[in-house]
């Protein structure tokens, strides 16, 4: 039974008396369009019109929204607002103007912001577009949704866990798709899934298009590469541009021995303030990009190297801050790529 529907099948509000008071955070954002007429609109980081400065009214509606959600939103608690902050970016194009807005609202109280960042950045869009529409009605405002979320289950240091399987490759040399090979019963894909999924609040596959149409996971949520198919670099990248306000915990699907107590020291000893949390080769001690923790600031480290066209995750860490650990036995990271090597993996895991 839904939780907004009681046992009379009448609408109600959700109890929360039970739950625990806590720091809560979510951060909203959306993008607006607007036609090259309001380039010369454009003074520094704001647009200047008749009306008035529309960011800064549009921050301030915004502001307003955030306070009154539970007036908007029916079963929306009233929550006491302890921070409201936007942010906004004038994006000049060839073709087009586009404005960034984000909106991050705080809380200490039982439950989290999330409508409410959402319903602050929603008026404060279309704020923007009712100060811009008596120069053009054609605005566009989209990709409103919900960037990231602390405080509630699952959440890691600043920012919500999310998870990526790395599924995208093509197997050659294992002359069919690593990301159904069996080892505990299932699609290991899969398996790494319902793996990710006891620590991270979302998981996703990275996979190329239609990859997985009519085989058992076909039903997971996907996250299809934006980029070119040039190895892991295009899904950790294609992650990093869709959820900038997470934390990845990035794994490969040929990685046939990760199970709970692998994944551990990666989630203890992880740290916010750099780059990827990773283990290191066991041998050779460079850092193992296909297992790690990456972070908001890895984005704008990959986005650079990818530009400069480095396409090895592997070499990217080397360049970056990152917090290397020891992997808790030296099979944590191996990999498999040949039939022969699956048969060995597969002997191993059955003989655990």
């Amino acid at each position: 039974m839904f939780s907004h529907i009681n046992e009379n099948q009448q609408p109600q509000m959700v109890d929360i008396s039970d739950k625990d008071v806590s720091d809560r955070r979510a951060v909203a954002a959306a993008l607006i369009e607007l036609p090259p007429v309001f380039l010369a609109y454009q003074q520094e980081n704001e647009l200047c019109l008749k009306k008035g400065a529309v960011l800064q009214t549009a921050i301030i509606a915004g502001t307003m929204a955030v306070k009154r959600t539970a007036e908007a939103i029916p079963f929306c608690h009233p929550l006491p607002i302890t921070a409201c902050q936007f942010r906004c970016e004038l994006l000049p194009l060839a073709d087009k103007l586009q404005i960034r807005l984000e909106c991050e609202v705080k809380t200490r109280d039982r439950t989290g912001v999330e409508m409410e960042s959402l319903h602050g950045v929603t008026v404060a869009a279309l704020t923007v577009y009712d100060m811009c529409k008596a120069l053009s009605s054609n605005i566009v405002i989209r990709d409103v949704r919900l960037l990231a979320k602390s405080g509630g289950k699952k959440t890691l240091g600043q920012y919500p866990l999310y998870g990526l399987v790395l599924t995208g490759g093509k197997s050659e040399r294992m002359g069919r798709d690593k990301a159904l090979l069996d080892y505990y019963g299932q699609p290991h894909a899969q398996y790494l899934y319902h793996l990710l999924s006891q620590y991270c609040e979302q998981v996703f596959l990275s996979a190329r298009s239609q990859q997985w149409q009519g085989t058992p996971l076909a039903d997971l949520p996907t996250l299809g590469d934006t980029l070119p198919s040039e190895g892991p670099i295009s899904g950790i990248l294609t992650a990093l541009r869709t959820y900038s306000q997470v934390n990845w915990l990035v794994v490969a699907c040929d990685l046939p021995y990760l199970k709970a107590e692998t994944l551990f020291p990666l989630l203890q000893q992880y740290r916010e303030d750099v780059v990827a949390t990773c283990y290191h080769h066991p041998q050779e001690r460079f850092p193992e990009p296909l297992c790690a923790i990456y972070t908001p600031q890895a984005l704008g480290v990959f986005e650079a190297a990818y530009a400069a066209g480095e396409r090895c995750p592997v070499k990217v860490l080397q360049q970056a801050v990152c917090h290397c650990i020891a992997p808790c036995h030296p099979t944590t990271t191996a990999n498999i790529n040949t039939p022969e090597d699956y048969t060995h993996a597969l002997h191993d895991v059955r003989a655990q």
